[in-house]
């Protein structure tokens, strides 16, 4: 960052347009005065000025180069574009041709940028590699070497330019640094020449190579288009016409004078002229006059006329008067353009110190306000809303402290509106403290991060109510409904998207015969629009009577992407050979080819998001000791059963270790809701030897472990992931694993070979009673049970397993109910 000494209204845009122009010098107005010292002497070379007049010219120009009432382009060079008359017949075949060679640069741009990037991967497969050289610089031995290439030919690299990049990277090199072929949409290509509007046979054709080219001018004139092509690159400058005032007021003197400057100024760069008046819809705005109104017209026509005779008194060669759009010279002069179209509307942005932007009313609206009779706080207030919130219908302070707002709160998102395009914009996480967000408001750190977190939907406001409160903090943007204001004065403020296309066509054609250079209608559309479009506005601009047009879109987002339904991929069938019909089958098996060994590799790579646990949460808690150390293991799971968390508590531990165990356990907790797998965690840390060690006692499955941890991860691995080998009992222990063991030893048979309460295992709390209280867990396969068949059922009467055959029908040895006879006949 660098300090420019420059005027303060001006943007740092602007400066930094100004300071590429003139040098890049510190001090801008030293600069421009010495890029009009170095012009005043081509000037006099070529003889446009006198010497004594050298010191002069340098003084005047200089003065209206920093005063911003002028600027200057530097000469553009390039091929003429090409003249196609539709009478010729080779019209359409040269628009088809374009169309081609544009849609190659297309795809040769996208093709390049894929396949540097995938020979990067090659080179960075390389070099990540550790160990012998040679081996990572084989695909055979490097499988990710191999991945590389097998990605990189499938983005169309050759092999060719793969082996460079493996040697290249082999040899210590890093980078795959490639430039990508150019592809630009400024320059204009064809010139399309009709005499008229465009005939059917080639309407189409023409309309779809300007939308999909930009680079297609569509004259209507033979006379004007010849002359388009003859103007080659001319060099160009123009005039703020805003700079010398309006209506009675606009300083005559002072704009002819910079015209001369101007135009000698072009002259000296060589090559034919184009001087342009810009900002004349604003300067018709500040004297009350509609852009498309007959007096509008009338003013702008005479201002050309007026500029057009001085420049042809200079008599300075080829060029002179003409309408453009050239982004650079628009944005040194401010934002005004030299192409004679409708203006942007009443509202202006301003830059802060801060680099914040303000929108703001122009100074061209408030002059028209005021020559109009229009009070400007009232215009500012509807165009720019009130700016705060306490009157607003819907979403006011009220309502925001209903919800929790404070003071403080509301004067944050008040602050924020100046600067807010949106009232989302500024009820947003950027301008209210996080704290409050996520304390009062109950919003995750994911909330937060969210950027199309809409936080007055979120609150629960309806859209009608905050249009309506949008409309009274930010207005309305323009004057279309207000009300105050007079049909007529409604038509002075409007912008070019109100006006539309027709009234800057008819523009055009009033100033054409004041122009030294044909005019050419510059119309863009939407990114999104189609090739109708652009044909519908090539036919109004013939039927206008305007010269030229040229149709061009906007650049596509950057983030676009389309959305696609997901597809399964059906893995593609192997092609069978063609059997002879003279041929049998070969019905031997033997025949038959031996089975191939598959070898498939597949990378999955998760999502790197914490996965957050449900606030009620089911798990167990197991009791054992190791080596007679008492430890207690707590999980805690996912709704889906996967372990999502451990705790681990030893009691009569020491401090440092109990510590020490506890954020063990919160780390594996983090690495489980991350997603690594607890097989990753069993695999680590089963068969740790440290102590305590030794027998363990209170689990049925793990009767010894080496360490704490594999007693743990052996107990997870068992109980998770049913890794039975982990399980090391001797079955002399019968323990549950919920603190109850019997010893089978002694002949009694155990209580699981009994029906067991749920209860015994679901947490009557945790379940809050949904458990029906007769619901019992059947014996598993260790209950042995007598010789023979054995039939039983559900009782449908108190839910026990007891109904068993009685002669002829089934009875209920718990509550004697009669269940039916065997048959399945009741009574």
């Amino acid at each position: 960052m660098i300090e420019v000494l420059a005027p303060s209204a001006w943007s740092d845009a602007r400066v930094e347009s100004w300071l590429e122009w003139a040098g890049e010098n510190p001090d801008l107005p030293s600069a421009l005065f010495r890029r009009a010292d170095s012009i005043a002497t081509q000037a006099e070379i070529l003889g446009f000025i006198e010497t004594d007049a050298h010191a002069d010219f340098r003084r005047d120009l200089g003065a209206a180069l920093a005063s911003g009432r002028l600027a200057v382009s530097e000469p553009r060079s390039g091929e003429l574009p090409r003249l196609a008359p539709a009478d010729k017949g080779d019209l359409t075949q040269a628009l088809k041709s374009l169309r081609s060679e544009r849609r190659g640069r297309a795809a040769a741009q996208a093709a390049a940028l894929e396949v540097g990037r995938r020979l990067q991967a090659v080179m960075d497969a390389i070099n990540r590699c550790e160990g012998d050289p040679a081996a990572c610089a084989d695909p055979m031995s490097n499988p990710t070497l191999a991945r590389a290439v097998e990605a990189a030919r499938t983005s169309g690299a050759p092999d060719a330019l793969i082996v460079e990049a493996i040697t290249l990277a082999r040899g210590g090199e890093s980078g795959w640094d490639s430039a990508l072929p150019s592809f630009t949409n400024d320059d204009v290509r064809i010139i399309a020449v009709f005499t008229g509007e465009p005939d059917e046979d080639h309407a189409d054709a023409l309309a779809a190579a300007a939308w999909e080219t930009g680079q297609v001018t569509a004259a209507f004139s033979g006379a004007s288009s010849g002359r388009l092509a003859q103007r080659g690159k001319p060099s160009r400058g123009a005039l703020d016409v805003n700079a010398y005032g309006d209506g009675p007021d606009f300083d005559g003197e002072v704009f002819e004078a910079d015209l001369r400057l101007l135009a000698i100024t072009l002259a000296s760069q060589g090559g034919p002229i184009a001087l342009g008046l810009a900002g004349v819809a604003d300067w018709l705005m500040a004297q009350g006059l509609a852009y498309d109104s007959h007096y509008g017209h009338k003013a702008v026509q005479d201002l050309f006329a007026r500029a057009r005779e001085v420049v042809a008194n200079l008599n300075l060669g080829d060029g002179g008067l003409a309408v453009f759009d050239d982004p650079e010279i628009a944005l040194r002069l401010g934002g005004v353009n030299a192409g004679a179209g409708p203006s942007t509307g009443p509202i202006t942005i301003a830059q802060m110190e801060d680099g914040e932007t303000l929108h703001l009313l122009s100074q061209q609206a408030l002059r028209g306000a005021a020559s109009l009779g229009i009070d400007p706080g009232q215009l500012r207030e509807h165009i720019l809303g009130a700016r705060e919130l306490s009157g607003a219908p819907g979403v006011n302070h009220q309502t925001l402290q209903a919800r929790g707002f404070t003071d403080h709160e509301i004067s944050a998102v008040e602050s924020a509106l100046p600067f807010a395009t949106r009232l989302s914009d500024a009820i947003s996480p950027a301008s209210i403290d996080p704290g409050f967000l996520t304390d009062v408001l109950g919003l995750t750190a994911a909330d937060l991060a969210n950027h199309d977190l809409d936080l007055l939907e979120r609150m629960g406001f309806a859209d009608e109510d905050i249009a309506a409160a949008e409309i009274y903090a930010l207005g309305a943007g323009n004057t279309a409904e207000a009300e105050f204001l007079t049909h007529d004065q409604r038509l002075v403020f409007r912008s070019a998207d109100e006006i539309g296309p027709a009234a800057y066509f008819l523009m055009l054609a009033a100033i054409q015969p004041h122009l030294d250079v044909p005019p050419v209608a510059e119309i863009e559309l939407e990114w999104d629009s189609e090739p109708s479009d652009a044909k519908i506005l090539i036919s109004l601009a013939a039927q206008t009577g305007v010269g030229a047009i040229r149709v061009r879109r906007m650049e596509p987002p950057a983030d676009l992407q389309l959305d696609l339904p997901k597809v399964q991929s059906t893995p593609p069938r192997e092609a069978r050979p063609a059997e002879s019909e003279t041929e049998p089958r070969a019905a031997d098996p033997r025949m038959a080819p031996p089975p191939q060994e598959r070898i498939v590799e597949r990378i999955v790579e998760r999502e790197r998001t914490r996965r957050k646990l449900p606030d009620r949460r089911k798990g167990y808690i197991q009791k054992a000791a190791v080596g007679g150390h008492k430890v207690y293991i707590h999980t805690g799971e996912y709704d889906d059963g996967e372990l999502g968390e451990i705790f681990i508590d030893m009691h009569k531990e020491g401090a440092a270790f109990r510590s020490l165990m506890n954020n063990f356990a919160i780390g594996i907790s983090i690495g489980l809701q991350y997603g690594v797998p607890l097989e990753e965690f069993v695999d680590a840390f089963v068969f740790t030897r440290f102590e305590p060690a030794g027998p363990v006692t209170g689990n049925d499955s793990v009767k010894s472990a080496t360490s704490i941890l594999d007693y743990i991860f052996r107990e997870l691995g068992i109980s998770y992931l049913g890794r039975d080998e982990l399980a090391n009992a001797d079955g002399e222990l019968n323990a549950d694993g919920l603190g109850q063991g019997k010893d089978l030893a002694e002949g009694e048979e155990g209580q699981d070979n009994e029906p067991q309460p749920a209860s015994r295992f679901i947490s009557k709390g945790f379940s809050r009673g949904a458990a029906p209280d007769n619901l019992v867990f059947l014996p598993s396969a260790s209950r042995s049970f007598p010789a023979g068949p054995m039939e039983a059922d559900v009782c449908a009467a108190c839910g026990d397993v007891a109904v068993v055959r009685k002669g002829m029908s089934l009875i209920c040895e718990t509550c004697g109910a009669r269940a039916g006879p065997l048959d399945g006949k009741t009574g």
